[in-house]
């Protein structure tokens, strides 16, 4: 005759504690094993072209952020320049007008001279 087992309420409740556990385990280490992967940049290359979203989102926005930048990077090299040349004006104006100011008096001299 066929035995039957008899399983205790006991260890039907052992059984699925551990199964939970198990499968609590088993997730827990896909998790950190996900974020281990992501934190050394094993992923990066191979899941943004899998999966769109977010990643790409932010790619696109880098790359707009990063024009930006080299736009206000020339603007900013471009008015260093007008700056630069306009203090070289400022310069040659105040020499010019030394000089000027030496050749008045000279004549005012020459003037009273004669």
């Amino acid at each position: 005759m066929a035995e039957t087992t008899k399983v205790t309420e006991g260890e039907e409740i052992s059984k699925a504690v551990w199964h939970y556990v198990g499968v609590g385990v088993l997730w827990l280490s896909l998790i950190f094993t996900g974020l281990a992967l992501e934190r050394l940049g094993l992923t990066s290359n191979y899941l943004t072209s899998v999966i769109p979203g977010e990643v790409n989102s932010l790619k696109s926005r880098v790359d707009s952020l990063e024009t930006e930048k080299r736009k206000v990077a020339d603007e900013n090299q471009r008015l260093k320049g007008l700056i630069g040349r306009e203090q070289a004006t400022a310069d040659a104006l105040n020499i010019c007008q030394g000089e000027k100011q030496k050749l008045e008096a000279e004549l005012k001299q020459l003037k009273g001279s004669h």
